[in-house]
């Protein structure tokens, strides 16, 4: 029983001892926690919009690299804090952490660009935004234009969706988007004419689509002269 009070004892008194080796390098402790937070507030919004496109099936790249790099570091770090508290300021490498956390950001970055851009290509229809201008000085486009041209510059001052609720707002936007642009009719215009203008923003107008009603129209509102026939590759 003495004994055991007296390993009991002992433990007690190490651990003091080490708590007051704790205290008193609680700066340096401190100052460790200042460089790791933000690293993780860093990374933390990568990872949280790499979710929301694996949601979408979309994260069809593979970073394992140096994300298995950074998860090594981030284990063992844990793993001798868990030993000996001090040697999160004695030998933890802070740079060499830093460096695996910037180039993970790097690389999730890119991915997300590209796999946002292939998104876009793919669901964005394909408008002109000179043509879109031009229209825009049509009375009976002019509202429909402005909604388009929202929408289009929304889309573009985003990098890619940070997350799973600004995707669903970015589809929602986009499908406004394509429904704006096909309603760009109305009983004032020609068929023939809406033809014409339409396949003039996307792919390109074919000549015979340039017939003598839609030459009229165009001369008419003025804007005959901002149309140029090139020849197709």
């Amino acid at each position: 029983m003495l004994l055991e009070d007296c390993q009991k004892l002992s433990r007690q008194t190490q651990d003091v001892v080490a708590l007051r080796k704790y205290a008193s390098n609680l700066r340096e402790f401190r100052d460790r926690q200042n460089k790791i937070e933000p690293l993780v507030r860093e990374l933390s919004p990568f990872v949280t919009a790499l979710r929301a496109f694996r949601e979408k099936e979309l994260a069809n790249f593979d970073c394992n690299q140096k994300a298995d790099a950074l998860l090594t570091d981030v284990t063992t770090t844990l793993a001798e804090f868990q030993k000996d508290r001090g040697w999160l300021i004695e030998r933890f490498k802070f740079n060499a952490l830093q460096t695996k956390v910037t180039a993970l950001k790097s690389e999730l970055e890119t991915y997300l660009k590209y796999a946002w851009t292939e998104y876009k290509s793919q669901r964005v229809p394909n408008t002109n935004s000179e043509l879109l201008g031009l229209l825009a000085k049509i009375e009976t486009f002019k509202s429909t234009v402005q909604t388009i041209q929202r929408l289009l510059n929304q889309l573009k001052a985003i990098d890619f969706p940070k997350d799973a609720q600004q995707f669903e707002q970015i589809d929602q936007a986009i499908a406004h988007l394509t429904t704006a642009w096909n309603s760009l009719k109305s009983n004032e215009v020609p068929e023939t004419v809406l033809i014409f203008l339409r396949a003039a923003a996307t792919h390109g107008a074919t000549i015979d689509l340039l017939n003598l009603e839609v030459q009229n129209w165009l001369n008419e509102h003025g804007i005959s002269r901002f149309f140029y026939i090139r020849l197709s590759d």
